[in-house]
């Protein structure tokens, strides 16, 4: 069971040091006039969220649901509190763009569409470079993440660069390996402002610019 709670990148221990450490924090009772019992409540929860990320307990998906979920049964927020932001379309735009990136990433259509790409760009190495930049900008749409995109482009890269005989822990690491990554990381950059879905706080941004009345340039922007 423990293992297959490792595979499914759940570590028991380290979760278990976060619920310790939170729930003694907890029973902390802030002064009167200080902060409501419920803001306290909720600054704990999100912190024990963040820190189940940052050391590896717990996958953010996991992490994200479990505390939506520990602050309705805890009455710190209700459930129209704590489910209001689903009903924002744009925030319903990021989770269907994860679920796709997600099927995406395990069916290997991205790595299809890397392989077909170079098959057709990749005679040089600026070839090479730019069958990256191309398949970011495709597969991008459905990935709402840059990390997430790294780790279908950043496998393909290192085989790219090997292949061409410059290896990351060797001198040859500048002759061809190097080039490929700057240009992939600077791709990355690039992909996530041309798309609205490319990346989750480009939703966000809309939202926000829609507030004060700019959503057609805040589109405009995102999208081309």
């Amino acid at each position: 069971m423990v293992d297959g709670l490792k595979q499914a990148g759940i570590r028991p221990a380290r979760f278990a040091g976060v619920v310790m450490t939170a729930a003694m924090v907890w029973l902390i009772i802030p002064a009167p006039g200080e902060l409501v019992p419920e803001g306290w409540q909720l600054f704990i929860i999100f912190m024990a969220t963040i820190a189940s990320v940052i050391v590896g307990a717990l996958p953010i998906f996991v992490a994200a649901v479990g505390a939506l979920v520990l602050a309705t049964i805890t009455s710190t927020l209700t459930p129209a509190q704590a489910f209001a932001g689903f009903s924002d379309s744009l925030i319903l735009l990021i989770v269907v763009a994860f679920l796709i990136a997600r099927a995406v990433a395990k069916s290997g259509l991205g790595d299809r569409i890397a392989y077909m790409i170079i098959a057709r760009l990749g005679r040089t190495t600026m070839g090479l470079a730019y069958s990256m930049v191309a398949t970011d900008l495709i597969i991008a749409p459905a990935f709402p993440s840059n990390t997430a995109r790294s780790g279908v482009l950043f496998p393909i890269v290192r085989a790219l660069a090997i292949g061409a005989g410059s290896r990351p822990d060797e001198a040859t690491r500048r002759h061809a390996g190097a080039y490929l990554m700057m240009v992939s990381m600077a791709g990355l950059s690039i992909s996530s402002a041309f798309w609205l879905t490319a990346m989750s706080a480009n939703p966000i941004g809309v939202g926000i610019a829609s507030d004060f009345g700019v959503i057609g340039t805040a589109w405009i922007l995102l999208l081309f």
